[in-house]
């Protein structure tokens, strides 16, 4: 369904890093791991600073040396559904741009193409490999009532909300266009998922 006009209106683009996640694959903080000369969550705030007026992380405590306002997820333990809901509701109006802690090469070429595309749709979403890559993406404050309704349901999964609201794709040659795929869209999940992450980054600079 198309936005109407009064949703197209969108405030300041908010970053927001979302911190709050238990890391139980990695077994460790991801917020205190670190990639090359800097911490991992670093990688993706860097992409953010670059792309929104203001910054805030959402869950966790403050991360090493990043220095942004810190808010409590209000759905502690809800997963990234429920704290996009978090920034949606401290921000009203505002159009939110967010990355996980563990999306170290996102670009900011992505997080741009996402922004521009929100005037006319509740969210722009890298899709990939057949799925929404949610954690480097960018949402309308028009997505909230969806959004809210489907964690009241006891949902989760954005990936199914995504599926059934106003979200343009961005996929194919204009994802590539703003970087390759399979590295920026890279989760580090888990020891193995942090190694390759360093190996990328050696072959980068070498």
């Amino acid at each position: 369904m198309p936005l109407t006009s009064a949703e197209r209106k969108l405030g300041p683009t908010v970053g927001v890093l979302l911190a709050g996640g238990e890391s139980r694959r990695m077994g460790r903080d991801k917020r205190v791991l670190t990639l090359g000369d800097r911490p991992l969550s670093l990688w993706p705030a860097r992409a953010l600073e670059a792309t929104s007026e203001l910054q805030v992380q959402i869950g966790g405590p403050p991360v090493p040396g990043l220095g942004w306002p810190v808010l409590d997820d209000l759905r502690p333990g809800q997963g990234p559904a429920a704290g996009l809901e978090t920034a949606l509701l401290a921000f009203p109006g505002a159009a939110v741009v967010l990355c996980a802690v563990d999306v170290p090469f996102v670009t900011t070429a992505l997080l741009q193409a996402a922004i521009a595309r929100l005037p006319d749709h509740t969210a722009a979403v890298p899709r990939h490999a057949g799925r929404w890559h949610a954690l480097a993406a960018a949402y309308s404050p028009a997505l909230l009532p969806a959004l809210t309704d489907w964690l009241d349901a006891g949902h989760r999964d954005l990936q199914r909300l995504l599926d059934r609201t106003a979200t343009y794709a961005i996929e194919g040659t204009e994802l590539s266009a703003a970087g390759e795929p399979e590295e920026m869209l890279a989760n580090v999940n888990s020891p193995e998922d942090l190694e390759a992450a360093r190996q990328r980054l050696t072959r980068r600079t070498s």
